[in-house]
């Protein structure tokens, strides 16, 4: 007897068709998940990219409209200077957004810590990552409100700023605009008056303390803060003298910066083509040129050390009132000495008559060249070059063989311009 065949049992077809659909709906369920989360975090990693690259273009947009309002002052002796950041209505600014008037304690040359005074600079707020309005770090000698006495290329920036391993990434600095980041520590941003409508935008609070960072001072790289303790908010240097910031990334400090240097701000304001011009409207001055004539600037005792020929011009004898601030800012490029014998000298490749005196306007420091210290500033060494170096002396040069240019050229701002003189 055969062994009975077994029977496969079957699914009707309806049954096996809803499976198959069941199957099929939840593997499309499941690829719908996936795709969701992946475009969830592929969103969120878009998102985060643009806020960061929201947060580089306020930066930028921040440092170049500072840039743009401190060198458009329409006459070029008044021009380089910054607005003072916003510090508050308590010192007397209308509402947020604006540049403060003189803050309490900001002596001459006193450097001064606020928000970006982006209302005066006609942009909109800008913001950091985190969503916080950039604040703003003005080196004292380049405030517009109370003008250091001597501006030129040779002024110094008063900040600099280090990394978290103490190597100095950046001085000479004349402003710095910072991302303030989340707060970190103990840093309180909470607003003292959430309902005053003046301050929509940034809020209320000007203690820099609460923004750049530390807040705790023991958590110090170094001791340096990035503010000015000690006084009213923090937002005032104790003096006119170089102040420390830091750039790290930590539970204490999470500041980001973009700098702006003395050089970098020269290297705008020189293109000005007013600029020029303002310096030969200095070197063929009337008044100037009756005092160096008269040989009133011919007094410079050589026992008081090498000397530009120049210590006893007069800038306030200057009638014309442009010439006259350019003159008190520039001054400490002029040189001048006597010749030897009446002799030409040679201007823009040229010879010229015979000259009695020679005027020169020292160019833009070289590598090597030094302005810093008064002895610097009274070396011929650090302004001029080679046969006008070599024969430059006071009151008599030591020989004739002077050459330069009669125009400043902002392409080739180290070259010297010269004036033959009765």
């Amino acid at each position: 007897m055969g062994v009975p065949a077994v029977r496969r049992r079957t699914l009707p077809a309806t049954r096996r068709q809803e499976e198959g659909v069941a199957l099929l709906a939840v593997l499309t369920l499941l690829g719908l998940a996936g795709l969701y989360l992946l475009l969830g975090q592929l969103n969120a990693a878009s998102y985060q990219a643009a806020r960061e690259e929201s947060a580089g273009r306020a930066l930028v947009e921040a440092r170049d409209a500072l840039v743009g309002e401190a060198i458009s002052d329409a006459r070029v002796a008044y021009a380089g200077v910054f607005l003072l950041p916003d510090i508050g209505v308590r010192i007397a600014t209308p509402d947020e957004g604006y540049a403060s008037g003189t803050p309490p304690g900001a002596s001459r040359d006193y450097s001064v810590a606020g928000k970006i005074p982006w209302k005066s600079l006609d942009i909109s707020a800008p913001r950091d990552r985190s969503g916080e309005c950039l604040w703003y770090v003005l080196s004292g000698r380049f405030r517009s409100d109370v003008r250091t006495l001597v501006f030129n290329w040779d002024t110094r920036g008063q900040l600099m700023i280090f990394d978290a391993a103490g190597n100095l990434l950046a001085d000479n600095v004349a402003a710095l605009v910072v991302a303030p980041g989340p707060a970190l520590g103990s840093q309180d941003r909470r607003r003292a008056d959430p309902d005053d409508p003046k301050y929509s935008e940034c809020g209320d609070n000007y203690d820099a303390r609460n923004y750049l960072d530390p807040f705790d001072a023991a958590s110090a790289i170094a001791g340096r803060v990035n503010y000015f303790p000690g006084s009213n908010g923090n937002r005032v240097a104790s003096d006119a003298g170089d102040k420390e910031f830091v750039v790290g990334a930590n539970d204490s400090y999470n500041d980001s910066f973009l700098y702006i240097t003395a050089d970098e701000l020269f290297d705008r304001l020189i293109r000005r083509s007013d600029f020029a011009v303002a310096v030969s409207k200095l070197l063929d001055d009337p008044d100037l040129r009756q005092q160096v004539e008269t040989g009133r600037t011919q007094t410079v005792a050589v026992s008081a050390g090498p000397g530009k020929g120049t210590d006893n011009l007069d800038c306030a004898q200057v009638k014309a009132a442009d010439v006259r601030v350019f003159c008190t800012n520039w001054k400490e490029m002029l040189f001048l000495t006597q010749l030897p014998v009446a002799s030409p000298i040679t201007i823009d490749g040229l010879q010229t008559g015979a000259c009695v005196r020679v005027l020169i306007f020292a160019g833009r420091r070289t590598a090597g060249q030094i302005r810093v210290a008064p002895t610097d500033r009274v070396n011929p060494a650090n302004y001029l070059e080679g046969a006008n170096l070599t024969s430059f002396r006071v009151p008599v040069a030591a020989a004739s063989s002077f050459a330069g240019w009669s125009q400043f050229d902002a392409r080739y701002p180290e070259r010297d311009l010269v004036r033959c003189l009765p």
